[in-house]
């Protein structure tokens, strides 16, 4: 038998999408699923959309505090042996959690398994499918591509070790959580489609952000690399990591219009002519920091 598997939804004025975010929960054909959704202070209308799922999953209302916040108290809330989340806008397949549960259950040295996902736009059309590449270090720590995208489990084993996610962070709390999650064991990459991403206005990747959320990434990477306890395979990408944090900081601080600050960033990363940069990331980067420019001219 598979065991126990626990969903926290962290919702924060998500009235527009959130139904059938809960929807795509309650269609999974996994028998012991329990889904958690966190009311983090939302002013819309979420709380009401909220009150007609009570007693098909369990609800959560609390002053704002942010995302980070919102996951750590549901996760509180359950005692699932496979822990996960989804976002208030996001959607999963059906068979989501049943295929991500039997692919951890099978592999002990895994902690955490995550899909291919689909990407939508906001009338849940698909734009396009997203396959991330499989688990390799490298990848994660010298390319900072944070592989986990919508469906990922993972064992609170591992997540009790590693720490919850910081709530000091805004921008990338995820991929903080996976770098210090990797350190207790490896990922492993389910080759279906099982999640859906929503791309809209609003959303968190995509719009223009305040000055210090541009700094998470090198604030993130300094903690890291001044872990003593860091393993000596995380240790050898950290050229790579500050490298491919600046261009991370380039593209956030480019794409909310900061043009000065991007193009430093760029430049910095040029201090680690031998770093393995990622080549997602450095075209992002350049391609958001030019539109800047050309805005301003």
């Amino acid at each position: 038998m598979l065991p126990k598997v626990s969903i926290v939804m962290p919702a924060f004025n998500a009235a527009d999408y959130i139904a059938e975010t809960i929807d795509s929960l309650l269609a999974q054909d996994y028998p012991d699923l329990e889904i958690v959704a966190v009311d983090d202070g939302s002013t819309d209308t979420t709380g009401v959309i909220l009150a007609r799922y009570e007693g098909r999953i369990r609800l959560h209302r609390q002053t704002n505090a942010g995302q980070s916040a919102a996951m750590a108290a549901g996760w509180n809330m359950t005692d699932g042996a496979f822990i996960g989340y989804l976002s208030a806008d996001d959607r999963l397949k059906p068979s989501a959690v049943r295929r991500c549960a039997e692919e951890l259950e099978a592999r002990p040295d895994v902690v955490l398994v995550y899909p291919d996902f689909d990407v939508i736009d906001d009338r849940s059309q698909r734009l396009l499918t997203v396959e991330p590449p499989d688990f390799s270090r490298r990848a994660l720590y010298g390319e900072l591509h944070c592989l986990p995208g919508p469906g990922a489990l993972f064992r609170r084993s591992a997540y009790e070790k590693a720490g919850p996610w910081r709530t000091d962070l805004r921008q990338i709390p995820d991929l903080d959580f996976f770098l210090r999650l990797a350190i207790e064991g490896d990922f492993y990459h389910v080759s279906e489609v099982l999640a859906e991403f929503r791309r809209h206005a609003q959303s968190t990747t995509y719009r223009a952000v305040p000055f210090e959320r541009g700094e998470e990434p090198l604030l993130v990477i300094e903690r890291l690399f001044a872990r003593p306890d860091l393993p000596a395979d995380i240790r050898q990408w950290e050229r790579s990591a500050r490298a491919n944090a600046d261009l991370l900081s380039a593209a956030i601080h480019g794409r909310s219009g900061r043009a000065g600050v991007a193009i430093r960033r760029l430049a910095a990363s040029l201090a680690y002519p031998q770093a393995a940069l990622s080549r997602k990331m450095l075209g992002h980067a350049i391609t958001i920091t030019r539109g800047v420019l050309g805005g301003r001219n």
